[in-house]
């Protein structure tokens, strides 16, 4: 699965005026979080109500002890004191459609014992799911022995596997009921929207700066953050023309990287990666400058996994032009898009 998040960066090179605007554009995950507790108190996903019952002559000394199961499409008053309620994620529901998996199977709508998912008992016809708006995330139902190490959390606990089981709250039993939610994330930022060289001359290089007038010395013109937990990590890709006014143009370095000469008509730019796994994609990751994204989407940066930790790239841009380039202002739009490889 793929996800794109697009970026438009306006650059005014020559006289233009440069405009600061932070433009973030994010898709976050989040962790799978659930307990027992009434049915009063759960104000997110309701999983599987149980009834507390207990054979004659035991204690209640743990909630959800030797209960019988009942679907969350019920509502059957001694049932609403032991409700497993689940939250933390976007989009969660307990739908059994759609994105979904099945967490047990029911004997029943109510008073009902239950099995694994697994199982293709005749008499297990109904089904407690846990599901996701999002069609990318991907939801895991376990059944572990102790503990759900690996998985988010513990949903409840089974009597016994791996059917005909009455259930309890996670403490209950060594037959634990484990889920996790894999939400894909993915968060892109720009720092600036425009950036501007000043004045640009043939006698020397001009380099691009966030407030629009530019300077004779290199520096940081914007950056840019990716961050994701896609396995096999993103592409930063961008597109657009040089630089130009109407017809005229300022030449684009090309592929291969290389430090202009004042006094000739370029445009080019590079990067630098700091933090996370991400790295910059040649041409623009050695000293000099390289743009050839005139006419398709050109790499910039790239990781081959995603770590989640967040990658900025500084961008530096330089120009320079000829002694007969008509005057005026040159402006380009650059496009930058991410996508993530989940």
């Amino acid at each position: 699965m793929q996800i794109f998040l697009e970026k438009n960066k306006k650059y005014f090179y020559s006289l233009g005026l440069s405009i600061l605007i932070l433009f973030p554009l994010s898709y976050v995950s989040a962790t799978l979080s659930c307990s027992v507790t009434t049915s009063a108190l759960c104000s997110d996903t309701v999983i599987l109500r149980m009834s507390d019952s207990l054979p004659l002559g035991e204690l209640d000394s743990t909630p959800g002890y030797n209960a019988q199961a009942e679907l969350p499409s019920q509502s059957t008053a001694t049932y609403d004191d032991y409700v497993v309620c689940c939250n933390g994620v976007t989009g969660l529901g307990n739908s059994c459609s759609g994105n979904y998996e099945v967490v047990a199977r029911l004997s029943g709508v109510t008073n009902a014992h239950v099995e694994k998912n697994t199982e293709v008992g005749v008499n297990y016809t109904e089904d407690a799911c846990i599901s996701s708006s999002f069609a990318g995330d991907e939801i895991s139902i376990g059944y572990q022995s102790t503990n759900c190490d690996g998985y988010d959390t513990t949903l409840f606990s089974m009597a016994s596997t791996p059917t005909n089981s009455q259930v309890g709250s996670p403490a209950s039993y060594n037959n634990k009921v484990c889920a996790k939610v894999f939400s894909q994330s993915l968060t892109f930022n720009i720092s600036d929207n425009s950036i501007g060289f000043g004045n640009l001359t043939s006698s020397g290089l001009r380099y691009a700066t966030g407030n629009g007038t530019g300077g004779s010395s290199e520096v940081e013109a914007f950056n840019f953050t990716v961050n994701t937990n896609a396995p096999s990590g993103y592409i930063v890709s961008m597109q657009g023309e040089t630089l130009k006014k109407g017809a005229t143009e300022i030449t684009a370095i090309g592929g291969t990287n290389t430090v202009p000469s004042a006094g000739t008509k370029n445009f080019g730019l590079r990067a630098v990666a700091t933090g996370g796994s991400g790295t910059v994609s040649a041409p623009y990751a050695a000293s000099g400058f390289a743009y050839d994204a005139e006419s398709s989407f050109d790499s910039i940066a790239s990781a081959s996994s995603g770590d989640g930790v967040t990658t900025t790239y500084s961008v530096r841009t330089v120009a320079t032009i000829d002694e007969l380039l008509d005057p005026g202002d040159y402006v380009t739009n650059l496009t930058y898009i991410v996508t993530a490889n989940f």
